[in-house]
């Protein structure tokens, strides 16, 4: 007989009280905090109510991907209460004593495009108005992307605790960290608006689209941090290396220049970078103002396709040995 995987059949065979001690453990080691423990409160009670209901015989018999990732879906629904609680618990401890609160989410990006404009307006002779907005369409994006990798690469790492003692879905995680970047994305996105009203730069109908466009792009980043997630679970020295790369992958994204001046013969490289297509998506729903075309929307569409089942497929190849590599 094969023999249950341990995570799972505390899950599913524990009791309620079995389930909630090591929550209490964690807690007096100051693994957790009030809202964390709230949120733990959540979880444990969706998660017993499918004990009874639970096909032993059915979850030993070989899965398919696609009925992997169906189940994925349908746990992380689940415990959909618990996820916005770990986002709002996370905006909180990240300004966590700051005068300003939630304020930095506008002023960050705002300074940061303000000093980027100063620059490279002189630099490339251009009208400080319509260049800022110009960087600001594309840093902002590329700021939601980094984040959002920077922060979940380290999710399964750093949730060790959590993982260890109750059954949550490893991509829960990855997805808290997305989603709290996100929420910071839709708040500087506003503060671009502002901005926008202020140097008098005109924004059209289009920009009606970007939340079609910010759907696209978080499926994207939960994709990826998902992969690298699981990837810095077997090699720690990963996220060194990701910092490195990212900071080199700026300069191969057209954000503080356009991609006109790149020689001809050097286009290729920034055409094979992935990131490209989100920003000229979002570039041409805010800046330009027009409804891109077909293309400018299937190209990032099937590369959000490709790594999202890329990143399911790993997770499934990986889930049972996880546990044991943290």
């Amino acid at each position: 007989m094969v023999a249950r995987h341990p995570e799972r059949s505390v899950s599913f065979l524990g009791t309620h009280q079995m389930l909630r001690e090591p929550m209490r453990t964690a807690e007096s080691t100051d693994l957790l905090d009030k809202s964390e423990q709230q949120a733990a409160d959540v979880i444990n009670p969706q998660i017993d109510a499918t004990v009874d209901d639970f096909d032993f015989a059915a979850f030993d018999k070989k899965e398919s991907t696609f009925g992997y990732i169906c189940r994925c879906l349908s746990e992380l629904r689940n415990i959909k209460f618990a996820l916005a609680s770990f986002v709002i618990n996370n905006l909180r401890r990240r300004y966590r004593r700051s005068v300003l609160g939630f304020a930095w989410s506008l002023l960050n990006p705002l300074l940061t495009m303000a000093v980027m404009t100063a620059v490279f307006s002189l630099l490339w002779h251009s009208n400080p108005k319509s260049f800022g907005v110009y960087v600001f369409t594309g840093l902002l994006p590329w700021t939601y992307i980094t984040d959002s990798i920077m922060m979940g690469s380290q999710s399964l790492v750093q949730s060790e605790a959590f993982l260890k003692k109750v059954y949550i879905p490893k991509s829960f995680f990855p997805l808290v960290a997305v989603s709290t970047e996100t929420a910071n994305f839709v708040f500087s996105l506003a503060s671009l608006m502002l901005m926008a009203c202020i140097v008098g730069v005109q924004m059209k109908w289009t920009v009606l689209l970007v939340p079609a466009a910010i759907a696209l792009l978080f499926l994207f980043n939960f994709s990826v941090t998902l992969i690298l997630a699981i990837a810095t679970v077997y090699f720690r020295d990963l996220t060194h290396i990701i910092k490195v790369g990212l900071s080199t992958l700026f300069y191969l994204v057209p954000i503080i220049y356009s991609l006109e001046m790149v020689p001809e013969k050097y286009r290729v490289l920034f055409l094979l970078n992935p990131v490209f297509y989100f920003i000229d998506l979002f570039r041409a729903l805010i800046y330009v103002g027009e409804v891109p075309d077909l293309t400018r929307w299937a190209i990032p569409s099937l590369i959000t396709l490709l790594t999202l089942m890329t990143a399911f497929y790993t997770l499934k190849k990986t889930d049972k040995d996880l546990i044991y590599r943290l």
